[in-house]
């Protein structure tokens, strides 16, 4: 597996992976987007273009002024269950930042977000509180998570 964040002229096949898992995701050009990708010689030469099939898992980080809300990510449903999300956080963690970084979690996933540095105790900025109460407020269940730099970090 290879990590990269996408060029603009990426945009497109990460568009159509969104699209055929994730309609509702609207990707905004302001954000930076990583992806997760098969380690295969053929995608990853220079002459080669990336498309919707290779991406095996992907996460966006939108800019809120000063913040990240790390938003819609998502695996492809051939690779769920094989610690693929994981993978994915562990290597992008360098990206966040601490007090800076903020996601709102399913409540079923507050566990996993918790084992990549992120808490629910946490107390968020405006620009991120109003966001959550947004999305709350049209019925969705989310908790705030914000990412905290940990000594220990559980496995």
């Amino acid at each position: 597996m290879k990590l990269i964040w996408t060029e603009q002229e990426q945009r497109k096949s990460v568009f159509l992976f969104y699209k055929r898992f994730m309609p509702y995701a609207r990707i905004s050009k302001k954000e930076s987007i990583a992806l997760l990708i098969a380690d295969d010689e053929h995608i990853l030469s220079p002459e080669s273009s990336i498309t919707d099939e290779h991406i095996m898992a992907s996460l966006r980080l939108r800019p809120v002024g000063e913040f990240n809300l790390l938003i819609g990510m998502l695996v492809h449903p051939n690779f769920r269950g094989e610690g693929i999300a994981h993978e994915l956080l562990s290597r992008v963690e360098n990206s966040f930042i601490s007090g800076k970084t903020y996601l709102f979690s399913l409540p079923h996933l507050i566990d996993f977000y918790r084992k990549h540095g992120f808490s629910d105790d946490i107390q968020a900025p405006n620009d991120i509180k109003m966001l959550y109460k947004k999305y709350t407020e049209q019925g969705k269940e989310l908790i705030m998570m914000g990412y905290q730099i940990q000594s220990i970090k559980a496995d």
